[in-house]
């Protein structure tokens, strides 16, 4: 395809057009001889047409000239044939005819146009009151009204009505003074609508500029007073301050130049010459107007609007401010006094805060710190205050323990069913396992009824705690950039505010929670201390057990769950032991009641059978007795009776060591060596070797199960003489070596008069393996290694009752041959450790 020719019409000179080819140019140049020949063509159609449009122009001027001529011909016809001398003079006498006939009608015209305008203007003043119109037009209307009404009133008989038109119009103008200080107060008045309200005020009460600035200052202390005395609404208290602020910057803007320029305005134009009045239908100016009279239509009113200076406004202006922000801060303390919720408090705060620190720079006569430290010392006192409140109600707490404690209900379980008992794994989990996880840990710290009221008192004021807290870390976290960068003061001052906001007010509440919250906690820690030592004495019900694991359970709770600020802090409980003891008092009293009992019917029998189990050379106990381990499992069911929470490694020593002074006059509960004369007793009787009658069932060290060791009628049966049990187990046990005692023919004396000097010896070393067993049981881990005086000295470790006992028996047993006995006391210790090791789990919470 040939390349488009290039368009002339984009050369920049005829030279361009030699820099394509010459079959381009050549092309080109038959373009625009053809261009050529087209224009000309158009050219000569176009100047035929205007030369015909020429030429009929030219007839019609000719034609219009000759009508011209006509014209003037006939005018000067008229003027030669008229005399204006004679027309003026007709003209005179018309006048002064219409003027003798007429002046009674105009007179009548005059009058009814008035009254019509006067009736009108109420009417007028209520639509605009009604419909929220123009305050200064209805003041406008206003001042015409008592203009029509005077002059009417002036004429010789005047309608009756008007004087009822008269008291309409007085309370009118009470409706729209009223009216004129909603506008004037109002926090959405532009500076527009300030003005027009000021100038509507000083038409309708004839008030000078300086009146109306005095005006418009006490209609914006009312207001001030109104906002920060109403209870109702918080928040009124914040539009106070900006109605303040507010009147600063609408004074030093309007006051006195906007102001004095209006009123000069309505001092130079005619009120009926104004467009608003003109426009307002009802009066029908149109129409009644020209018959009002010149008084009534050239009226402007008088105002002074120039008797207000600079200085004169800025000395007002400064004595309103010290008035309106002394009864701001006055309603501000009251207010906040009333406000009972803290977050209402803050959030308050902010905003005040945040519009004065934006509005600062237009505060007259007030120093701006003092209005700021009055605003911070409102609201720290209150916060302080209501911290104070919050952290009291922990009394709360003691109340309810007081009512729970009185009216104790001995039938009310005081711990829970088991944790994995048949009512929580049937228990239905459809609603999410939040509810089993909630149930699980209601059972494992023993949470009753009498707990959980207690608890969900103290969940309550610890929420409260807690968003208090976070209350202070959000003022401490608020940042104050926005509001500062507005101010014209020095980094300095700048800084000083934002220290002084975000760091020293949130320091002093949070030292004020601190200390209310040790307060409250030591008066807490009080009150439980005087229920310990009531509980030391017991009243009479046997509940002091259950009153002090409940009171355990209770401060436990409460120690677990501390306010965050509170969280670094231990706690002291100095009556925790002694609800400790008290609860291991009642846990040991049928135990040890039981395990006497048992003891003493031992040594009522003749025989002793446990000697076949014992193992070694020279042959000495590896099991402990029944009775140990009944006492054992029957410790540890009481203990579980009153729950496993409470059984913290504290309360197990506690324990311990009260099973270890009351075990200690048990164990040493031993048969005396009777006096022999000639192998005979003091009775006659002969000597009964301690192995006799080994085929019955073993009293002492045979082991026994968990399962039938609370029952007392087995334990009475495991006391007599029978043997059915006996020879079951002497078929499981190796058979051993029968001492001399026994006779020839293997009899057995069933009753045996006094026990033998070997069988008492006998007894003695199985009741030492029982102590040392039962030592191994109740080692109270907790024992002081160092004095309180002087933590770096170590104590040594002073033996207690128990060891005692023990001591008391090796010193029985170790009389004959005092290093064998050492050698079998380190033996003993081995086997009686090894067993408890093999049986510890069965006992876990002593373990």
């Amino acid at each position: 395809m040939a390349a488009e020719a290039p368009d002339p019409k984009t050369f920049g000179s005829w030279e361009d057009a030699f820099q394509y080819p010459i079959a381009a140019v050549r092309g080109m140049e038959r373009q625009l001889r053809n261009d050529i020949g087209s224009n000309r063509e158009k050219l000569r159609s176009l100047v035929g047409a205007s030369y015909r449009d020429l030429l009929g122009t030219a007839e019609s001027i000719i034609e219009m000239d000759g009508q011209m001529q006509q014209v003037e011909s006939y005018i000067g016809g008229m003027g030669i044939r008229c005399n204006s001398r004679l027309l003026g003079k007709k003209a005179g006498n018309l006048r002064a005819w219409d003027s003798d006939s007429k002046a009674t009608d105009r007179e009548r015209y005059a009058f009814a146009s008035q009254l019509a305008v006067l009736r009108s203007c109420p009417e007028v003043i209520t639509r605009l009151l009604r419909t929220h119109g123009s305050v200064l037009l209805a003041a406008k209307v206003l001042v015409v009204s008592r203009l029509l009404h005077k002059k009417i009133s002036q004429r010789g008989h005047a309608p009756r009505y008007l004087e009822s038109l008269r008291n309409r119009l007085a309370t009118l103008r009470r409706k729209l003074l009223p009216k004129i200080d909603r506008y004037l107060k109002s926090l959405q008045s532009s500076e527009t609508i300030l003005v027009e309200a000021m100038c509507a005020f000083s038409l309708a009460t004839s008030s000078s500029s300086a009146d109306v600035l005095r005006h418009f200052h006490h209609v914006r202390q009312s207001a001030v007073l109104e906002f920060g005395q109403r209870e109702d609404d918080d928040q009124l208290i914040s539009k106070s301050l900006q109605l303040v602020v507010k009147t600063l910057r609408d004074c030093q803007t309007i006051v006195p130049a906007q102001l004095a320029r209006a009123l000069e305005t309505l001092k130079t134009t005619p009120l009926m010459e104004g467009l608003d009045v003109r426009s307002l239908l009802e009066l029908n100016l149109d129409l009644h107007q020209r018959w009002l009279g010149d008084d009534i239509n050239n009226f402007t009113p008088y105002i002074r609007h120039n008797d207000l200076h600079k200085t004169e406004a800025n000395r007002l202006l400064e004595q309103w401010a010290k008035t309106a922000f002394s009864s701001f801060l006055g309603d501000l303390r009251k207010m906040v006094e009333k406000v009972e919720n803290p977050v209402v408090v803050v959030q308050l705060r902010q905003k005040l805060l945040e519009l004065w620190l934006s509005n600062k720079r237009h505060s007259v006569g007030v120093g701006t710190f003092d209005i700021l430290n009055g605003i911070r010392d409102a609201f720290n006192n209150r916060l302080k205050s209501l911290v104070h409140q919050q952290a009291t109600n922990l009394s709360n707490v003691s109340a309810s323990l007081d009512a729970l404690l009185e009216n104790w209900n001995r039938a009310l379980p005081d711990t829970c069913p088991p944790m994995w008992g048949d009512s929580i794994i049937s228990s239905d989990i459809g609603s999410g396992g939040q509810v089993l996880k909630d149930e699980l840990s209601t059972r494992a710290y023993s949470r009753s009824e009498p707990v959980r009221t207690a608890s969900t008192i103290y969940t309550n004021w610890l929420d409260g705690m807690n968003n208090l807290e976070r209350l202070i870390i959000q003022l401490g976290e608020r940042k104050w950039a926005d509001e500062l960068d507005d101010m014209d003061d020095d980094n300095d001052t700048v800084e000083g505010l934002h220290s002084m906001l975000s760091e020293d007010d949130p320091h002093i509440l949070h030292k004020t929670l601190e200390d209310n919250l040790e307060d409250s906690f030591r008066m807490l820690r009080d009150r439980i201390n005087e229920y310990a030592k009531n509980l030391q004495t017991d009243d009479g019900e046997g509940t002091s057990a259950q009153k002090s694991a409940f009171l355990l359970r209770v401060w436990r709770d409460i120690a677990n769950r501390l306010p965050f600020i509170y969280r670094d802090v231990e706690l002291e409980s100095p009556f925790t032991p002694l609800f400790q003891t008290q609860v291991s008092k009642t846990v040991l009293q049928k135990p040890i009641g039981h395990c006497d009992k048992r003891i003493s019917k031992r040594l009522q029998h003749k025989q002793f059978q446990a000697r076949i189990l014992w193992e070694g050379d020279p042959q000495l106990p590896v099991l402990p007795s029944p009775w140990a381990f009944r006492f054992l499992h029957e410790t540890v069911k009481s203990m579980t009776d009153f729950g496993v929470d409470i059984w913290t490694p504290q309360a197990t020593d506690i324990l311990k060591q009260q099973t270890r002074d009351a075990l200690a006059p048990i164990v040493k509960i031993l048969p005396e060596i009777p006096r022999q004369v000639n192998g005979h007793d003091a009775n006659g009787e002969s000597k009964v070797d301690d192995d006799e009658e080994s085929s019955q069932k073993p009293e002492e060290g045979a082991e026994v199960g968990p399962q039938d060791q609370d029952d007392e009628k087995k334990d009475e049966q495991t006391s007599d003489g029978g043997n059915g049990n006996s020879e079951e187990e002497m078929k499981t046990k190796p058979k051993r070596k029968l001492s001399s005692a026994h006779n020839a023919n293997g009899d057995h004396h069933s009753k045996p008069s006094i026990p033998s000097e070997e069988m008492v010896r006998d007894i003695k070393t199985q009741r030492l393996f029982d102590a040392v067993y039962l030592d191994y049981a109740f080692s109270v881990k907790s024992k002081p290694t160092s004095s309180p005086d002087n933590p770096d000295d170590e104590m040594p470790v002073l033996p207690d009752s128990f060891d005692s006992a023990q001591s008391s028996i090796l010193d029985d047993l170790q009389m004959e041959d005092i290093p064998q006995w050492y050698k079998n006391l380190d033996r003993m210790r081995k086997d009686a450790g090894a067993y408890w090791k093999r049986t510890e789990l069965l006992f876990a919470l002593l373990a």
